[in-house]
């Protein structure tokens, strides 16, 4: 039996689950990583988890997870995992949410991808596919502030901006209007320009949509776009997963 845990810098995901199916998920704010959210009766022989929220979050996870008496393991990126390479000039610095993001879907995809990963933070990924050699390659990718991020910024920082829901509008007529559709356009345009990056490398491409805000930036594709698009909303749980499922003891 495996848990797995994606802490991330706003909510923290969990998964109960051994080779064969899901026996619990849920998920809980990160702040309130000091409760114990943890009450299980099944025997757990493996703990993995994800973290980008920081030391301190960690730190407190460890005491947490100490009363299951079992392996637990922070996971870090890896410059090589079997097929899949690690592009990334200093892997230390590399988000391990991407990798294991990139690991779940080079397990399921067999083709480029695109990987959008939209929440907290944005970023975009691009993942090549050697078919030949059955190689995949994380190639890097570009990283934005999300939604609420981009709202509270501009609402602390300047003194006029408000920070009001909007709807996509161009052009904006109001405020509200004009940062969210600002945000949606900068998501589009970047998107756009790794398609064509990758296409201008692969023929067969495929996109990847994950995170809490993952079906919003689904609504404002391009019909053509949709047609090679698939949400993935726990490619980091995914991933641990993936990990979990190759460890010779169970």
């Amino acid at each position: 039996m495996f848990l797995l845990i994606d802490i991330g810098n706003t909510k923290t995901k969990w998964m109960l689950r051994d080779q064969k199916k899901i026996y619990q998920e849920d998920s809980f704010l990160t702040e309130d990583i000091d409760q114990d959210y943890f009450q299980f009766s099944e025997k757990i022989h493996k703990i993995l988890v994800s973290n980008v929220a920081g030391f301190e979050k960690e730190a407190i996870l460890k005491i947490k997870l100490k009363k299951f008496s079992c392996p637990v393991e922070f996971v870090k990126p890896h410059k090589k995992w079997k097929h899949l390479l690690n592009g990334y000039q200093d892997i230390s610095s590399l988000g391990v949410d991407r990798w294991l993001s990139a690991l779940s879907v080079c397990e399921s995809i067999q083709k480029a991808s695109l990987i959008v990963s939209v929440g907290t933070a944005v970023t975009i990924d691009y993942l090549s596919f050697d078919k030949k050699e059955h190689q995949y390659t994380f190639e890097g990718g570009v990283i934005l502030p999300g939604l609420h991020l981009t709202k509270n910024t501009l609402s602390q920082n300047t003194a006029q901006l408000i920070n009001d829901d909007g709807k996509f509008q161009i052009p904006a007529i109001n405020t509200a209007n004009a940062i969210q559709s600002g945000f949606i356009l900068s998501v589009l345009g970047n998107l756009k320009s790794f398609v064509e990056l990758a296409l201008s490398k692969s023929s067969d491409v495929h996109i990847i949509l994950s995170g809490g805000d993952a079906e919003f930036i689904y609504q404002h594709l391009t019909e053509d776009l949709k047609r090679y698009t698939t949400i993935k909303k726990d490619l980091v749980l995914d991933g641990l997963f993936v990990l979990a499922n190759n460890l010779k003891t169970l």
